[in-house]
């Protein structure tokens, strides 16, 4: 037997009974938060034509592209936000005012496969398209805080930035392309010492340099904010500032403002952003857990301009933060094992019919056997219990 056919391609993993029925009721727990909260769930297709995604402000590089038999390429979807612009943009063109839309999806993306990273993973999500302003990042932050509580966790913070304080940065020093290029690479990558580089070899005026080698540094609270505003000389930096400290006091009402902290160096690998952006940490683990921000040119490249927000939680990471730290109930709904004996099989059946009828899991036997057998079976079922119909 060849091994290839034993195997998962790379990237890809199994998921086995208990930890399945633990996920599912995850995401079912969250999409049902969405919706208490005003959000309509949506689906898009699972591939899309390369075209909508080229020139959304992501790269192609690691989608899985193929050819359809009229010699269309194709790709994976990477992520969710460029297929439901795409949505809005045409199936909902002449819908008016503000849309709250959620999601959960199975993307693909080629990758170095490591814990709580996969080339195939599910994520939940969701997108306010048509409002702009602090109250719609605020409203969606506060989601965000509340959606990582309903997965489970307790222990975990969430990290603001603005695009529009390091793109204020950059106009100031009057980088050019590549060299904005640069730095934000060293900020994504959080290289230090790479960015210290970068900024050297633009030459960039003292103070604004000085600024620049703190990004990675810059983390704090609300008054983190205060002090930036006395240092920074763009109205552009200040203005960004200013939307934080706004969010922020608006994140009070909803009382969510204790998860979160400022990082006036945090970019994102996805070019689209052009606000506010943030991302969620659980102790202890190195990479986020949640992510999203303010995107407020994607839907002008599909013909309908209009200010979008939104964030995107990775399934497959709360559930393995979740399994580290012991609190992952795999165990499911009790089922009860539902056995007969032999001439008993239609009496089995439809005391297996009743327990469900009465929203009770049962398994039902495949056979007639004893009492005895009964026992075993149901324990090798790991159910949490037996009945037996006797003759």
């Amino acid at each position: 037997m060849s091994e290839t056919i034993l195997q998962v391609p790379y990237g890809t993993r199994d998921v086995l009974p208990g930890e399945a029925a633990a996920r599912r009721q995850m995401e079912d727990n969250i999409c049902g938060l969405f919706a208490r909260w005003g959000y309509d769930e949506v689906a898009t297709p699972t591939f899309e034509y390369l075209d909508t995604f080229s020139g959304s402000g992501q790269t192609d590089e690691g989608a899985f592209k193929f050819f359809d038999r009229k010699g269309s390429i194709l790709m994976l979807r990477t992520d969710m936000t460029t297929p439901i612009a795409r949505m809005v943009s045409t199936r909902m063109r002449k819908d008016t005012g503000v849309k709250r839309l959620s999601y959960r999806a199975q993307l693909f993306r080629y990758e170095e496969a490591q814990a709580g990273r996969q080339c195939e993973f599910t994520q939940c999500g969701i997108e306010m398209m048509g409002a702009s302003g602090a109250a719609a990042d605020a409203e969606v932050i506060a989601l965000a805080v509340n959606t990582l509580l309903e997965a489970g966790l307790k222990n975990f913070y969430i990290t603001l930035g603005q695009m529009e304080f390091i793109n204020g940065l950059i106009e100031a020093a009057a980088l050019t392309e590549e060299q904005a290029r640069d730095i934000k690479h060293c900020l994504i990558k959080r290289n230090a010492a790479g960015l210290e580089l970068a900024v050297e070899a633009a030459k960039v005026p003292e103070q604004l340099a000085n600024i620049f080698k703190e990004l990675l540094f810059l983390h704090g609270g609300v008054e983190l904010l205060e002090d930036m505003q006395k240092r920074v000389l763009s109205r552009r930096c200040w203005n960004a500032l200013e939307n934080l400290r706004e969010i922020y006091e608006l994140a009070k009402a909803y009382d969510v403002d204790q998860y979160l902290s400022f990082d006036l160096g945090l970019t994102r690998s996805l070019d689209y952003y052009t606000g506010m952006l943030f991302e969620g940490y659980a102790a202890g683990m190195g990479y986020s857990l949640i992510g999203g921000g303010r995107y407020d040119n994607m839907m002008q490249r599909f013909g309908k301009p209009c200010p979008a927000t939104g964030f995107a939680l990775g399934i497959d990471r709360i559930a393995l933060t979740l399994q580290r730290q012991g609190s992952l109930n795999a165990e499911g709904p009790e089922t009860m094992f539902v056995a007969y004996a032999d001439g008993k099989t239609a009496d089995g059946i439809r005391l297996a019919c009743r327990l469900r009828k009465e929203g009770k899991a049962a398994r039902l036997a495949d056979r007639p056997m004893t009492e005895t057998e009964a026992r075993e079976a149901a324990d090798n079922s790991r159910c949490g219990g037996y009945l037996y119909v006797k003759k």
